[in-house]
């Protein structure tokens, strides 16, 4: 199993995104420390206020998948569902 590389764009609701970058800060710093995450950046999108994009490298599909149906994940719905539209996962390979 290879390494698994995502981009995540997050359509936030609009007047959200303060609110939702403080969330989603702790979230991200929380995920950091779980086992397989190598690395995970969160970044404001110049052009729309109301899109934040997440770059993630995990160690491998199975660690990925763990970390998306543990309660921590599982939680963060709940909260994001607040702030959320929407968002888009591309789930990459390295070339």
């Amino acid at each position: 199993m290879g390494k698994v590389y995502l981009f995540v764009e997050i359509d936030i609701k609009p007047g959200m995104r303060s609110a939702f970058a403080e969330h989603v800060k702790k979230q991200g710093a929380h995920i950091r420390t779980e086992d397989g995450c190598e690395n995970l950046e969160i970044f404001f999108d110049t052009k729309n206020e109301n899109q934040i994009c997440v770059w993630e490298v995990w160690t491998n599909r199975k660690l990925w998948d763990a970390h998306m149906a543990n309660d921590a994940s599982k939680a963060w719905q709940k909260i994001a569902a607040e702030f959320v539209n929407g968002e888009k996962i591309t789930v990459m390979d390295s070339i």
